[in-house]
């Protein structure tokens, strides 16, 4: 998900974020490992953006593929892509705080989602929307804002998010970003707390969580220079979460 502001700026530009951001790489194996096998499964991919994962589970075999995101623009560009690559794939423009019930679904992704929650308030709907799409027992993956980041411990502009303002927000706190593009990309992020997920996870009714670090591997470490992912290591920008309903 994204503010509609952001995204529909950003547009094409944020393709090129995914392609040359150095945690990329991290990011999708990370999620993907989360996700499991989705052979057979109905899946809502929500802040779908392009439709990056939303076609990584088509191509996985998932039995049906419905994606979300509140940017036009963003739906535009993943409905195009569907489209001319002949992929059975659902894309609507909604805003995860809002959106209705769509069908009753195997897995939900939210990559880039629950940060965008501008309140606590938000946030709280966003899960329990989440929810309401998911069957008893099934899974939530998302990947969110680490609430334990703070900008006074490092940067993540090397990884291809330059943080350039933190300030204290409700009981949180927002931030100012760009996305390392060409022109650079702004947009505006939300930290809550574990406490503040862990309300907002048990109100909605999930039955357990767990957070998960991302998966960097040896190999990640060897193929860049010495100290390269220190501070993605100490002072990490982002999360796994899973939640089981």
């Amino acid at each position: 998900m994204s503010t509609t502001a952001d995204y529909d700026s950003i547009g094409k530009l944020f393709g090129e974020f995914t392609k040359s951001a150095a945690q990329r790489e991290i990011e999708v194996r990370t999620i993907m490992s989360m996700v499991g096998n989705v052979d057979g499964l109905d899946v809502l991919d929500a802040a779908c953006g392009y439709g990056f994962f939303a076609n990584r589970f088509y191509q996985m075999g998932a039995r049906k593929v419905v994606g979300i995101d509140i940017s036009e623009t963003m739906i535009e560009l993943a409905q195009g892509y569907a489209d001319t690559n002949q992929r059975d794939i659902t894309y609507f423009v909604r805003n995860a705080a809002e959106m209705e019930k769509l069908g009753e679904f195997d897995l939900v992704n939210a990559a880039w989602l629950f940060n965008y929650a501008s309140s606590l308030e938000q946030l709280k709907a966003m899960f329990k929307n989440v929810a309401n799409n998911l069957k008893p027992g099934c899974k939530l993956v998302a990947y969110t804002v680490d609430p334990n980041f703070s900008l006074s411990k490092g940067n993540f502009e090397r990884y291809g998010v330059n943080v350039k303002t933190e300030e204290v927000w409700q009981q949180g706190h927002k931030h100012t970003a760009e996305f390392v593009t060409t022109p650079p990309s702004p947009f505006t992020f939300f930290r809550w707390s574990e406490s503040d997920y862990e309300q907002a996870i048990k109100e909605a009714g999930f039955s357990d969580f767990y957070w998960q670090k991302p998966l960097l591997q040896d190999q990640d470490v060897a193929n860049r220079p010495e100290g390269f992912w220190d501070t993605f290591q100490n002072n990490c920008l982002q999360t796994g979460l899973v939640c089981i309903l």
